[in-house]
């Protein structure tokens, strides 16, 4: 479990202290590139309506953004799995605009660093060292058998309807030795105080995120556990779990936590519609103006400093046996 998280000592009225918010390839099939749009936003068409949520810029820099708080309480690791120093290939799976791939490819020049996703939003020009693709990843892969050294994943949990085949493709294309490493957040709010109002409006939220995603087969509110057993399922060795937590606004007392917080909430108060619209009218039958209503009581708790809450975060690592 990792450390609760110090609130400052400050914190005023609910009122008073609301927060103020402050290389693809050239020739892409028109089939990939003719989105679909819904309630004002755009959605992806390769493979029409297996990712929920939206691709188009409003949605890109909300996905930024939570990098940027990821790679901070990560104390800027890009990976946790202790690779060995002649790595030759990495895959990224939901590279989405390829932020971690670029990063990646800065500081290992000499490595070969593959970008997977069902929308083609990352960058036209790369490091001579990144290769994107547009492709399913819970369809056959189309690599050689133990190719990477490394297979990485994001926030995949409203992407992966079946964790324990992606894990068994890992283990086939990965090479012996070589790990897979999944860095997740659980859409499951909780305080070390308390300090969820009873008529909290952030937990029902995540309540009905995740009642959307149960009727398509997936789950948000998972553990770092939940993905362990699933890699020691497949065959994984040497399986950890490191534990984190995502500050949602400014309200911690540490420095650090605090920009983390910072971009956390940003990411929030302009994505969340994103995150919401298309799994509420969709799955639960809601009006698209009961849903604005209800985020804007979800956005007024969210920006509280009088309201400690975080997001359960968690990188879980394994590897496959050598041979």
């Amino acid at each position: 479990m990792a450390d609760p998280i110090a609130a400052q000592s400050d914190a005023g009225s609910a009122e008073e202290d609301l927060f103020d918010e402050v290389s693809c390839t050239t020739s892409i099939a028109s089939s990939i590139t003719d989105y679909k749009y819904e309630h004002g936003r755009r959605y992806h068409a390769y493979q029409e309506g297996r990712y929920l949520l939206p691709n188009d810029e409003i949605e890109q820099n909300r996905m930024d953004l939570q990098y940027h708080a990821m790679r901070l309480v990560f104390d800027d690791k890009l990976f946790f799995a202790p690779m060995e120093k002649d790595l030759k290939r990495i895959l990224d799976v939901g590279t989405g605009t390829g932020i971690w791939v670029e990063d990646v490819a800065d500081a290992y020049p000499d490595v070969e660093i593959y970008g997977i996703d069902l929308s083609p939003i990352q960058p036209r020009w790369s490091a001579p060292n990144v290769k994107y693709q547009v492709d399913d990843v819970e369809q056959p892969w189309t690599f050689p058998p133990s190719h990477f050294d490394l297979i990485h994943t994001r926030i995949m949990l409203g992407s992966l309807r079946d964790w324990p085949q992606f894990f068994t493709q890992s283990m086939k294309h990965l090479r012996p030795g070589g790990w897979v490493e999944c860095q997740e957040i659980s859409v499951d709010a909780r305080t070390d105080d308390n300090s969820l109002p009873e008529n909290s409006a952030l937990t029902p939220w995540c309540n009905n995120q995740q009642a959307a995603m149960r009727t398509i087969g997936m789950e948000l509110k998972i553990t770092g556990h939940m993905i362990k057993e699933q890699m020691l399922g497949a065959g994984f060795v040497d399986v950890e779990v490191k534990e984190f937590k995502i500050p949602i606004g400014q309200w911690p007392k540490d420095e650090k936590m605090r920009e983390t917080g910072a971009f956390q909430l940003v990411a929030m108060l302009e994505g969340i519609e994103g995150l919401t619209m298309a799994l509420w009218t969709r799955f639960l039958g809601w009006k698209k103006d009961d849903v604005d209503d209800e985020l804007v009581k979800v956005k007024k708790e969210m920006q509280s400093k009088n309201v400690h809450a975080y997001w359960p975060t968690f990188a879980v690592y394994g590897r496959k046996p050598a041979e």
